[in-house]
């Protein structure tokens, strides 16, 4: 059986920054969803060695689905880092730069010359 090193689950607004860097992702928009999608992702053949969760979700999922994660011992779930944005969904004038920082937690520069801002 073939592992996938790492799949993350995350929100619409963020699942797209989390492809771009080339990590598997699986999209949920809510706890209850993201649930389903642990139980199928875990339930598969090439499940992964890790599973990093949007942290909301990984919350709401309750301590008793917590401890029975924690328990597994072929799987890692952990909940994706919050950074300084919270992982929230971009919104008002945040440009997309400021979008990919935060989702893939990397600076990106897309000026001519290689400068950052």
């Amino acid at each position: 059986m073939a592992r996938t090193p790492a799949t993350v689950i995350a929100p619409s607004g963020l699942a797209d920054g989390y492809r771009l860097t080339g990590v598997h992702t699986e999209q949920a928009d809510t706890a209850a969803a993201a649930g389903t999608v642990l139980d199928r992702v875990l339930a598969g053949p090439d499940r992964p060695s890790v599973i990093a969760v949007h942290p909301p979700y990984l919350r709401d999922l309750g301590s008793r689905r917590q401890r029975q994660l924690a328990e597994l011992d072929s799987v890692l779930v952990v909940a994706l880092p919050e950074g300084a944005g919270r992982g929230e969904p971009a919104y008002g004038g945040e440009s997309l730069r400021d979008v990919l920082a935060r989702a893939v937690g990397y600076e990106f520069t897309f000026d001519p010359d290689g400068s950052t801002r």
